[in-house]
């Protein structure tokens, strides 16, 4: 009898276990997050890569939107897609600079929907999906990450450190003396707006242009937040 009791509890300890388990997958997402995979894609994949409902410049990598264009007229299905771009996340092609696995998970799926939702698809996002990634971006720090800034610059106060472009913790002191009779806070706004129209030393120009990507309000935040929080 005693014995008997002894091994009930394991068992049912065990089934406590395994009801816990099965509750917890029930409450998994079933579908994919397209704002999060928006949101993602913005933040990580942008500065490398175009998508015109996302808003994204990116000229290091293929352009989205082209690269599934043709198949998806000759009538490739976009669950198709989907399980391309996934992939490629996963195990980007021999000798690409993406590196694997940038986003994982859930975001990974989540990213891989969104491509495939918007890829070489005309119009703009609507709802809570045109508030995703940089266009629901208020703060400096916010529109730095989303606007994907830290792919390419470093940046200390943001955690970016990206070699692609100048390294933005000299910029607070270095703007001011870049164009002379230019102020610092005209210097930023101008390479953010027009990147083409001064490029520093050493490097090429492979930054997006963001006029009209950003409106005035997250211009002035961003070039707030690069000059104060800069060295």
């Amino acid at each position: 009898m005693s014995l008997a009791r002894h091994t009930v509890k394991p068992i049912l300890a065990a089934l406590v276990v395994a009801l816990v388990a099965l509750v917890a997958s029930a409450c998994g997402r079933d579908e994919p997050d397209l704002s999060n995979g928006k949101a993602q894609f913005v933040q990580t994949c942008g500065s490398c890569h175009a998508l015109g409902r996302a808003g994204t410049q990116g000229v290091q990598g293929p352009s989205l939107d082209a690269a599934f264009q043709a198949a998806l007229a000759s009538g490739m299905d976009r669950e198709t897609v989907e399980g391309i771009v996934h992939r490629q996340i996963g195990a980007p092609r021999k000798n690409s600079i993406m590196m694997p696995d940038l986003v994982k998970g859930d975001d990974a799926r989540d990213v891989a929907a969104y491509v495939a939702f918007a890829s070489g698809k005309g119009g703009e996002d609507q709802g809570a999906l045109a508030q995703a990634g940089l266009e629901g971006a208020t703060g400096g720090e916010q529109i730095f990450t989303a606007a994907g800034c830290a792919g390419c610059h470093t940046f200390g106060p943001a955690g970016a450190n990206g070699n692609i472009g100048p390294n933005l913790d000299e910029l607070a002191d270095a703007a001011g003396k870049r164009e002379p009779g230019t102020s610092a806070e005209d210097y930023v706004r101008e390479a953010i707006l027009d990147p083409g129209a001064s490029i520093a030393e050493g490097f090429g120009n492979n930054m997006p242009a963001f006029e009209g990507k950003l409106d005035d309000k997250q211009v002035q935040a961003l070039v707030d937040y690069l000059l104060q929080n800069g060295g």
